[in-house]
Formats: structure tokens, sequence, C-alpha cells
């Protein structure tokens, strides 16, 4: 099962999940519940992919969870570059949020919620030195996302 089709799942239940908080705590207060939860996962999903790792975490192991999320043909990318300290791309085309916005009529900040929220969380979760800094994403409407981890030294 690709990633794109696991997110599918569990987008199928959690829109379900942000319905039921919507009708009792309001929008905002759902947005975070769902945000939190799936940054939740992506923190304990990264330190799984970092304990993964043959010599132990690193920028050059992380870089390779992108054979993970482009899977199926999930996303284009372009300008991959891994070098000093710092590991960057543009994603062009991003399957994930056409799924949410385009394939489910999700709200472009739930779809960010499902999807996009989990990058940085990740990143956390594999290794405390390694941070995320993106512009906004397709999914809020970019024409691409542009990542940038950093493993700070």
């Amino acid at each position: 099962m690709t990633q794109l089709e696991r997110r599918r799942i569990e987008a199928e239940i959690l829109v379900q999940v942000y319905e039921t908080l919507t009708d009792r705590l309001g929008t905002d207060q759902a947005l975070a519940v769902i945000t939190e939860t799936t940054e939740r996962a992506a923190r304990q999903a990264g330190a799984a992919f970092a304990a993964s790792a043959p010599d132990g975490p690193s920028l050059e192991h992380f870089a390779t969870v992108i054979d993970v999320w482009r899977a199926g043909g999930a996303l284009d990318f372009e300008d991959e570059r891994l070098e000093r300290g710092q590991w960057s791309f543009a994603v062009t085309r991003c399957s994930y949020a056409d799924l949410y916005i385009h394939d489910m009529g999700l709200a472009p900040d739930l779809a960010f919620a499902l999807s996009c929220a989990r990058d940085a969380a990740f990143a956390a979760g594999y290794h405390p030195r390694l941070r995320l800094e993106r512009s906004p994403t397709i999914a809020q409407g970019s024409s691409a996302c542009l990542f940038r981890f950093v493993w700070d030294a």
C-alpha cells in the first residue's frame, strides 16, 4: 500500500471525526484537534524511521524518505539538493493535495492539517536537530511547495 492510499483511508476516518468535533466544539477547535493528531502520528513515524537508519539518524538517511512520499507517482519534484546540512527540493505536483481538495472536496485548511502539517512534525520526530523551513504549500494555494530541511549543528 502506498503512502497516498494510506492517507486516503486515514482521511476518510479523520473527516468523520472532524465533522463530529466541529458540531461539538466549532471549526477552529476541531481543526486544532485534527492537526494535533496528525502531528503526533507524524512525530511517531519520524522516530520509527530514525530507528531504521542503519548507521543512526542523519540527513542523508532522512532524505531517503522521499521514495516513500512519492511512491505511486504521488509527487513531482525538482531542484533536489542535499548539501552542507540541508536537503531542499520543490514539489511541483502533489497528489496528496489533489486527493484532499479535489477528490474529497475538503477545505484547504483541513487538507493542510491532514497532510502538510505532518512534515515538520515528522522531521522533529526523526531527530531534534532536524527542522523544516517551508513556504506556503500547494494545499494552501501555492503553485509549489518549497521544502528545506536543515540539520542544525
